[in-house]
């Protein structure tokens, strides 16, 4: 692996940095912002950034190249809701002190009951380094003397001998008064920044000599808001990329960018990656007997999954690297995400399977640009493997997806399929690229089938038989699991008034069928003089409309389609009679991206239901966001509608 760039320059470079501005000195505090008793952006913002400043700049001394980072931080904590603030961690790339942390220093500041400010500095004792890969660790401290009104500053050096700078984010869970990134490098090297804000940003740029400086500055940031279903919040933040692409001298041109073929050949040449899929993995003899048993590459897929996956405990580090080696991770039976899914594809491999590493981001990690090539977008690697002409991902890490099913953390993204690739032949290898994680018919399904009665007391007793395929069946299998005792507990909280009891499970050991639920419940319905009133949309999930915001910063991202289906009979009361039923519909959606069909009928004394719900779309961008409130506020409204049954004088 290249560890780090070496370029063979003969000049010398250095540049000097971090002028600041006497606002941003470090114990320059403004006693307004200590006296200040809510955030000038959001006067219910729990915390708030001051500012923050960043200064980065390259030096090269005999063809070693350095980058130098200087990072100055100043909060203030409105609230005890704000004080996890205090908690900070820097990450840095530690592994063959690529990148170091120097002269850390930080303070708090309050105002004493005479009015004077006191400063709490940071014991160097609390400040500690903590692993969180073979590569990653992190710098971990906490602040003194921390209590609503505090402010509290940090500011720190970093040396980087990898040849990268970090994306600039302005934006946090937080607001942000003042954000600016300032980067300073030799006018030979190439440089991009791709602005990827929506709120205004102030730009700069300067030569002076031979030194490039340009900066980047926002200000008054809103806190990024917490809406449901967003991708990730990285997708989403006010920031800015950074892309070094090239260096040119009077004696030498350079292409500091790379090409996915280039990343691809080097990743299949590394020690901790490509090397790692061809080792000779000794296996349990139990693994080899049922493997020679079976004829069909689909059973051996199976088998060989569900092998690793129980052999394997998880780290919880995510990463496409195979640190400690394969052979290692399996005499230890445990590794990160990399090390269990490259073991993974050397079992599928001598199994005679057509298995390749599948490079990937997940969801929470954030989308990939396919048209950067960098690694570091992606977080981990899977296992992709092809029967006939179907594709499968598997991930060992993952307990619960059968192997037939996408990984939901990967559904509806990107990856980047790895093979041994020839850069001399010009049109490359045909056994790698881009694969589109996604299959339109492995759904969040969830059929609900009542039977029930309305008794003289108005209430509605019955059986509910609840059938959950696919993510609906990983995600109730996940939440009964977690919390046996109070799974029953949350049933019955979706509506007022309900008593659930014999709740029972079928087909929870069995992840190629559906997931089965039946219970017995009782729900009272609403009363008004000779009136009653009652709605049919029990247990199906939709109880609550989740988009009232009116406006929205990110996609709504679900990942998959969906389909809910409400189908039953409820039978009321002699001398009682349907006074008005819910009226049969058809709501589509104009590109059909949710569709809405309700039949419903009474005979007699009894009435029978049918409600189909169809998401056909597993996202919708943020600009189609007012078209989908409005139809989603419709569709609660039609999913809410009640019957109403009247009584009969006698």
């Amino acid at each position: 692996m290249k560890k780090y760039l070496l370029i063979a320059i003969t000049s010398l470079f250095f540049i000097s940095v971090f002028s600041q501005n006497e606002q941003f000195q470090f114990g320059k505090i403004n006693p307004e912002d200590l006296i200040r008793k809510n955030s000038l952006v959001d006067k219910t913002a729990e915390a708030e950034v001051l500012f923050e400043y960043s200064d980065v700049s390259l030096a090269l001394f005999n063809g070693n190249l350095e980058i130098t980072v200087k990072n100055h931080v100043r909060l203030k904590i409105y609230n005890e809701k704000g004080l996890e603030e205090a908690n900070i961690k820097i990450p840095y790339y530690s592994r063959e002190n690529a990148e170091g942390i120097s002269k850390l220093e930080g303070s708090t500041y309050n105002i004493d009951p005479s009015g004077r400010v006191t400063e709490s500095k940071l014991d160097k004792k609390s400040i500690y380094d903590k692993k969180v890969s073979n590569r990653i660790s992190n710098q971990v401290f906490t602040f003194p003397e921390v209590k609503a009104g505090s402010i509290i500053e940090y500011r720190y050096i970093m040396k980087r001998r990898l040849l990268y700078f970090d994306d600039w984010v302005f934006q946090r869970d937080i607001p942000v008064r003042y954000s600016n990134c300032t980067i300073q490098y030799p006018t030979e090297f190439r440089f991009m920044a791709m602005n990827l804000a929506t709120l205004p940003m102030e730009t700069t740029e300067k030569v002076d000599g031979y030194t490039m400086k340009k900066t980047y500055t926002m200000k008054n940031i809103p806190a990024l808001k917490d809406e449901p279903f967003i991708s990730c919040d990285k997708d989403y933040l006010q920031q800015i990329q950074f892309r070094m692409v090239g260096y040119n001298s009077l004696t030498q041109n350079i292409n500091l960018s790379r090409t996915w073929p280039e990343i691809i050949k080097e990743l299949m040449d590394d020690e901790d990656f490509g090397m790692e899929i061809k080792k000779n993995i000794k296996k349990t003899s139990d693994l080899d007997e049922k493997l020679k048993t079976m004829n069909s590459p689909l059973d051996k897929m199976k088998t060989i999954h569900h092998y690793v996956r129980d052999k394997m405990a998880w780290d919880e580090n995510y990463s496409i690297w195979a640190m400690a080696g394969v052979k290692q991770a399996w005499a230890d039976k445990k590794g990160n995400s990399g090390e269990i899914n490259l073991l993974l594809i050397n079992f599928l491999k001598e199994a005679g399977l057509k298995a390749y590493p599948l490079l990937v981001s997940t969801r929470s990690h954030g989308r990939v640009n396919t048209s950067y090539p960098i690694l570091s977008q992606f977080n981990t690697v899977v296992a992709m493997v092809t029967i006939d002409s179907t594709l499968y991902v598997l991930d060992a890490t993952d307990k619960e997806t059968p192997s037939q099913l996408i990984p939901e953390r990967l559904m509806y993204t990107e990856g980047l399929m790895i093979n041994k690739i020839n850069l001399e032949k010009s049109t490359g290898s045909q056994d790698w690229g881009w694969i589109p994680i996604w299959n339109d018919k492995q759904k969040f399904s969830r059929l609900v089938s009542l039977s029930a009665e309305m008794g003289a007391d108005g209430k509605i007793k019955g059986q509910a038989y609840i059938m959950n395929s696919d993510y609906a069946r990983l995600s109730t299998l996940k939440s009964w699991k977690a919390e046996k005792d109070k799974y029953q507990e949350g049933l019955s909280s979706s509506h007022i008034g309900i008593k659930i009891d014999e709740l029972k499970f079928s087909n929870d050991e069995k992840d190629s069928v559906p997931l089965s639920q039946q219970f017995n419940f009782e729900v009272p319905s609403d009363e008004s003089g000779e009136y009653r009133y009652f709605s049919v949309n029990l247990f199906s999930g939709l109880e609550k409309n989740p988009f009232i915001a009116g406006e929205r910063s990110s996609d709504i991202t679900y990942g998959m389609n969906q389909k809910y289906t409400m189908r039953g009979v409820i039978n009321i009361p002699e001398g009682q009679v349907f006074e008005e039923l819910p009226k049969d519909i058809k709501m589509v959606m104009p590109d059909k991206g949710i569709v809405l069909t309700r039949i419903m009928y009474a005979t007699g004394n009894r009435v029978n239901y049918s409600i189909t719900l169809e998401f056909n779309k597993p996202f919708f961008e943020k600009e189609e966001y007012p078209e989908f409130r409005e139809f989603y506020k419709k569709l609660q409204e039609l999913l809410s509608e009640q019957i109403v049954i009247k009584k009969i004088k006698s």
